[in-house]
């Protein structure tokens, strides 16, 4: 009967097996990048808000009017 392992498997790469996973990461960002150039409403990125600061002064009146233009 085989012993089981105490600690953890080794993290230890062969050469080949190692270049073979960056060569096809490389490959795969290179089809992602050039898939976004192509449809690039598919890879929309959405602008985020920059808010109000809670030091700025008048800030619930500035929100009560961001609100108004909203609706």
């Amino acid at each position: 009967m085989k012993r089981q392992r105490l600690g953890k498997a080794s993290k230890r790469l062969s050469c080949s097996k190692k270049y073979r996973i960056e060569k096809n990461v490389r490959a795969h960002n290179k089809k992602v990048k050039r898939d976004a150039k192509k449809n690039p409403g598919k890879y929309k990125k959405s602008k985020k808000d920059p808010g109000v600061p809670n030091a700025a002064p008048f800030k619930e009146k500035i929100l009560r009017e961001a609100q108004q233009r909203k609706e």
